[in-house]
């Protein structure tokens, strides 16, 4: 009797098991990156559209407003002609309360301030998103605290 070449069905098993198991790993890993990945884009288009906003003052001679609202998880953007733009909170950040920045007819703050995001209670406690916005020009950074 000629023996064929192939695999034994404990070597398609083993395979099987050790492609399973890397699946498994790989997907809550890929999870965790691309939240942080939507977090990140999402506090980066915030400070593009607060520079944005201060151009849109200074060119209407108008003061400009940034405004969170926790309960409607939205950043509003704003002048006293109307809103500009309104960006949706990622689904992993919420924001407690309320608050409101305010930009001068010049595109200067008219007094410092921070937006802190953090995760729901269940989730990372400790950890937070920050954006500080600097007295004078406004010059904002954002930070991820954990």
């Amino acid at each position: 009797m000629k023996r064929v070449s192939g695999f034994t069905m404990i070597e398609v098993v083993a395979v099987m098991f050790i492609l399973t198991a890397l699946a498994l790993v790989a997907v809550p890993v890929g999870r965790g990156a691309l939240t942080h990945r939507q977090e990140r884009q999402f506090m980066e288009r915030v400070i593009e559209e607060w520079e944005m906003l201060k151009m849109k003052a200074r060119s209407e001679n108008a003061y400009g407003y940034i405004s969170v609202t926790g309960s409607e998880r939205q950043v509003r953007f704003s002048t006293l002609n109307g809103t500009i733009q309104v960006l949706k909170l990622p689904s992993s950040l919420i924001f407690e309360g309320s608050a409101t920045l305010t930009v001068n007819e010049k595109g200067k703050m008219t007094k410092a301030g921070s937006l802190t995001f953090k995760y729901p209670e269940d989730e990372k406690k400790n950890e937070r998103w920050r954006i500080s916005f600097q007295l004078g020009w406004g010059r904002a950074t954002f930070v991820k605290i954990n």
